[in-house]
């Protein structure tokens, strides 16, 4: 029996091809395919036959593929859309330009946004992960470190919790070079149990669990080691707070942390050593200085909610302080809702970044609208071409389907081009915005789903275009075309516009709202003289011994008026809180108050009134022991006015109060000023002065801080580093700063997104009342007619926008403003400022194309039909 090529190829072209046709089709093929069996074998042959019979019909003129039929018809419509668009530059330009900016501003808000919500996606257990937050019940206000007694209460009562605890603690690594590494942490050994971070080298498993082990992240192995594999290396490693020294082993390298978390840090030790280095002080509740985070299995947290009340009674006993209280963070919450933790080192915000949301939206909004008012204004020059095509017997739908297609040309290759020009930008665009946004976080999926959604928007957005041609009447009809009617705007072009003066409003005044309060927030007097203040922070305890010969020496540098030394640095974090009682008090528990380690110059360098009493003015052991300053809003706290010479208990100890000190901000503007104590302190405790705040008064800054750096020389290895307090409360505010440019940057793309689409609708209205306009200049109307007879219809409806856009941004920016303990207030001026940005720019327009009208000659206006 012959061999036969595949059956299913004849069945296929049965169903396609005509039978005189397919009859010529098989004689030739089969003829070939039996030459080709003889030369390459019966598998090669059928490959060449299926190829030969799927090439050889000219599909399109067969009778049974109708699609390609109707596919090759289509070609049309892309080519009118083409010649339409490039008949009418002007129109085409003003109309791409605006879907142009406005896809290309919400990509890189997509961008922005995705990239703040891939933070600590990377852990296996992150739904499950808590953090540990200290809670004042009385104030409802966070804190992010705790003691090592919180975890460890929560894991013995809860067995099924998984507790690891982590606290900082700047050490020197190396014997001859010696390398400052500030992100160090002593770590619990369920570190990378709870934690997913890729490693080299190592058991995560076993990495922490022994005294003087020691991980190390890839890049602190580089720095000390070279490219040698550093597992099972020693190093000597100088703990500055405990003033020790340990002979640590390498049991782990891992990958640095990913810049999308934020759990960072350079290296870990093993919690034991820090628990024999600080045993006295990890047995106190008040000693805050670890990071805590449980891992619960799913839904249980609920029942650790439940159980907090009884496990504080059990741990604390009755007599605890009213301001102590324990919440549970989820894990995915940490970096997006943090924003009212003090001292919080993660910049996200949920609330920044919904309103980001909601402009990328408004500004996709306003320019997907410019596409459409200006796509349906210029129905009126099409009516030859859609009339032409009526009377050749296109239906309505192929008319709709035209303008589609034409709609999704515009904004797919709008959209392409958007898309392409933040990838060549990007690198420009984050260095001006301060931002580091990569399309690497953007999966497969991701581009897939916004090509559809552009496919999506050019659907929707062609519509009412489309509609608005099909009503347009064929050559052989009596009807008039669709053109402005004489008493106004269609409702529908009214709505948009006035959609989209009331967003350029609403983010105008957001945008002067925002920009007012950094500026606030940035100018605002913090209670102290900061002007030239220089903080070092002094971490090695034998340097803290000799601060007094230290301050001394810095004194006698020229360009320095003064020197102190202070437990807190400026802006702070203060986590020392002890508990406040007094003689009479009735208080069934104590108070809660923040203590300040201090010296006595520390007042008169920042320049504090005192209000009541005097400074110390003796050193330890009698100021320490029995004399304390309090601040204003410690005695408002108490309230009692004749607090002089009485005694208060403060952390269990009974101490005078010798002075009462004017209110200043330790802390940011983020929290309110708080009741504070401020002792003196010989160095080895807590709240011993680690920090030095010199105050210069020097036309040469750079000379006083060389000097400095020769005076620090002489006392310590470590690096001269300093800040000035000016900037470190500047940097406090960086979050703010960003979010003012973002948000003014991209105001001002919707404003020239708006721009462009008035430019477009003022130069269509002008160009169809241009007669009107001739006759008017002909009998003898000024400008200002002729400007009345262009905007009355724009003043109208943006009068209408401004009375829905003001109150609902003024509410909105209201209730921004409210998570701030200091904010200002929304003005009148502040609403005017943007309504007359708003009107001088419709009014720029109008000027400019009445203008270019008055330039055309009135007899060739008039003259032509």
């Amino acid at each position: 029996m012959p061999e036969q090529p595949p059956k299913w190829i004849f069945w296929f072209l049965e169903k396609t091809c005509s039978e005189r046709f397919l009859d010529e089709l098989e004689g030739d093929l089969l003829e070939l395919f039996d030459r080709d069996v003889e030369q390459h074998g019966l598998r090669r042959a059928k490959q060449k036959f299926i190829w030969k019979a799927l090439l050889s019909p000219r599909w399109y003129r067969l009778p049974g593929l109708r699609f390609f039929q109707y596919f090759t018809m289509q070609r049309n419509y892309f080519k009118v859309a083409f010649r339409h668009a490039f008949k009418h530059k002007s129109a085409s330009v003003i109309q791409f330009s605006g879907l142009l900016l406005g896809l290309a501003a919400t990509f890189y808000i997509g961008l922005f946004i995705k990239n703040e919500l891939a933070y600590d996606q990377m852990h296996l257990n992150g739904d499950n992960l808590y953090r540990v937050l200290r809670l004042d019940p009385t104030t409802a206000t966070r804190g992010h470190s705790t003691s090592s007694l919180h975890g460890a209460a929560l894991a013995e009562e809860y067995p099924f919790v998984s507790m690891c605890r982590f606290g900082n603690d700047p050490v020197k690594m190396g014997e001859q070079s010696s390398h400052l590494v500030d992100e160090f942490y002593w770590a619990d050994s369920t570190f990378f149990e709870l934690f997913t971070f890729p490693f080299l080298h190592g058991d995560p498993a076993t990495c922490l669990t022994e005294l003087n082990n020691l991980v190390v992240t890839e890049s602190l192995s580089r720095q000390l080691f070279g490219r040698s594999n550093s597992l099972g290396k020693t190093i000597k490693v100088k703990v500055y707070d405990g003033d020790q020294e340990f002979l640590m082993k390498i049991t782990g390298v891992v990958k640095d942390p990913p810049r999308h978390s934020h759990i960072q840090f350079s290296a870990l030790g093993s919690m034991a050593n820090a628990e024999n280095l600080y045993q006295s002080l990890l047995q106190q509740w008040g000693f805050s200085w670890v990071r805590t985070y449980i891992q619960v299995p799913g839904g249980r947290i609920t029942d650790v909610e439940a159980g907090l009340p009884k496990l504080i009674k059990k741990y604390l006993g009755d007599n605890i302080s009213p301001t102590f209280g324990i919440t549970f963070q989820p894990f995915h919450k940490v970096y997006l809702h943090s924003q009212d933790i003090p001292k919080n080192t993660f910049t996200g915000s949920i609330r920044n970044l919904q309103i980001f949301g909601a402009i990328g939206l408004l500004i996709l909004l306003i320019s997907l609208m410019n596409y459409v008012n200006l796509a349906t204004a210029r129905a009126v020059t099409r009516t030859k071409e859609v009339g032409v095509r009526k009377v050749l017997g296109s239906t309505r739908f192929s008319i709709f389907f035209q303008f589609i297609i034409e709609s999704l040309l515009f904004i797919v290759s709008s959209g392409g081009l958007a898309i392409a020009l933040v990838v060549a930008w990007l690198p420009q665009l984050n260095g001006l915005l301060e931002l580091n946004l990569s399309l690497k976080i953007l999966t497969w999926q991701e581009w897939l789903l916004m090509f559809t959604a552009l496919l999506a928007t050019g659907t929707l957005a062609g519509i009412l275009p489309a509609l608005a041609m099909t009503k347009l009447p064929s050559l052989s009809q009596n009807k008039p075309a669709i053109r402005f009617r004489r008493g106004g705007w269609p409702m529908t072009r009214k709505l948009f516009v006035g959609i989209q003066y009331a967003v350029t409003l609403a983010l105008l005044v957001a945008t002067i709202v925002v920009y007012q309060q950094y500026a606030y927030l940035k100018n605002f007097d913090k209670g102290f003289d900061s002007d030239q203040l220089l903080h070092v922070a002094v971490d090695d305890r034998e340097l803290q011994k000799q601060l007094n010969v230290l301050k001394e020496k810095i004194n006698q540098v020229p360009g320095v008026s003064g020197v102190t030394a202070t437990g807190e640095d400026l802006p702070s974090e203060l986590n020392n809180t002890w508990g406040l009682n007094w003689n009479g008090s009735n208080l069934e528990k104590p108070l809660g108050i923040d203590i300040v380690g201090v010296d006595q110059d520390y007042f008169d360098i920042l320049g504090l009134e005192f209000k009541a009493g005097q400074n110390f003015t003796a050193g330890y052991p009698i100021d320490s022991a029995r004399s304390v300053v309090i601040n204003e809003n410690a005695q408002a706290l108490i309230g009692r006015e004749d607090l002089l010479g009485q005694p208060l208990i403060i952390g269990g100890r009974e101490r005078k109060v010798i002075g009462v000190v004017s209110d200043h901000h330790n802390t940011t503007l983020h929290s309110q000023v708080i009741p504070l104590a401020y002792f003196i302190y010989p160095a080895g405790f807590r709240v011993s002065p680690d920090n030095l705040l010199i105050k210069l008064q020097s036309n040469d800054v750079s000379s006083s801080l060389a000097q400095l750096k020769n005076v620090w020389d002489e006392f310590s290895t470590d690096p001269f580093t300093y800040n000035f307090v000016d900037e470190a409360f500047a940097e406090a505010y960086e979050a703010e700063r960003r979010f003012s440019t973002l948000i003014g940057t991209f105001t001002l793309m919707a404003i020239v997104i708006s721009i462009v689409g008035l430019f477009g609708l003022i130069h269509f209205i002008a160009q169809l009342k241009l007669k009107e306009i001739s006759i008017r200049r002909i009998l003898g109307a000024n400008q200002l007619n002729l400007m009345h007879l262009l905007g009355k219809d724009f003043l109208t409806v943006f009068i209408v926008a401004l009375l829905v856009a003001l109150p609902a941004a003024y509410q909105l920016m209201d209730s921004w403003l409210i998570n701030y303990a200091y904010h200002i207030k929304i003005n009148l001026a502040t609403l005017l400022l943007a309504v007359c940005l708003c009107i001088g720019i419709s009014a720029l327009v109008i000027f400019y194309h009445l203008q270019r009208t008055s330039r055309v000659n009135p007899t060739d206006a008039l003259a032509t039909e």
